[in-house]
């Protein structure tokens, strides 16, 4: 009888267990499914992310090389303007105007794996295109203030050399003049009314 009761019981857990479990493998499947679809849309949305991350970060590479190559223009002009010789610097940012091309159309045609390289290249090209056209537009202001000095000191050199000799020569013209007027004889004319 002991062995009955055990045995019923054990039945009736059994039962219990197996009730319990076909319902939790009915709501474990439901929840198998949510999981899934959770999971594979969690998956799929950095994929989504991540190039709209890179592109933004692409993007900003493309304007951060766009500035400099712009301050690099107004910098290169300005080397100009001062009478620098900015032949050199046109040809390199041309360079840099070509790779900044380059990354732009790279971007666009929806290959972002060079265009952070060669969007850098040409921002560098750039920065080291503006600060050599500094120095030029410095040293050519330097050369230009020295020109003008080195003029003004001629000008007045020559001025005052040519003052002192006209000087002399007035000098020396006056005196045989005055020599020749008073070694002359008046002579008397004579009337003749």
């Amino acid at each position: 009888m002991l062995i009955l009761k055990i045995w019923l019981l054990f039945n009736f857990q059994f039962n219990t267990i197996k009730n319990r479990l076909h319902e939790a493998t009915v709501l474990n499947k439901s929840v198998i499914i949510v999981l899934v679809v959770v999971l594979s849309v969690l998956t799929i949305i950095p994929s989504f992310h991540l190039p709209i991350a890179k592109a933004s970060n692409e993007t900003a590479s493309i304007q951060t090389a766009d500035d400099s190559i712009n301050q690099a223009f107004t910098n290169v002009l300005a080397a100009e303007k001062a009478g620098g010789n900015v032949t050199q610097l046109l040809a390199r940012l041309n360079d840099a105007g070509t790779l900044l091309a380059e990354a732009n159309n790279t971007y666009q045609t929806g290959n972002l794996d060079n265009v952070t390289s060669e969007a850098d290249n040409a921002r560098l090209i750039a920065n080291q295109v503006s600060s050599d056209a500094i120095g030029i537009r410095n040293s050519s202001i330097i050369q230009s203030q020295n020109n003008l000095i080195l003029t003004v000191v001629f000008s007045v050199i020559s001025s005052v050399t040519f003052i002192v000799v006209m000087f002399l020569i007035w000098r020396r013209f006056k005196r045989g003049f005055t020599r020749k007027l008073l070694a002359s004889k008046p002579t008397v004319v004579e009337n003749a009314a």
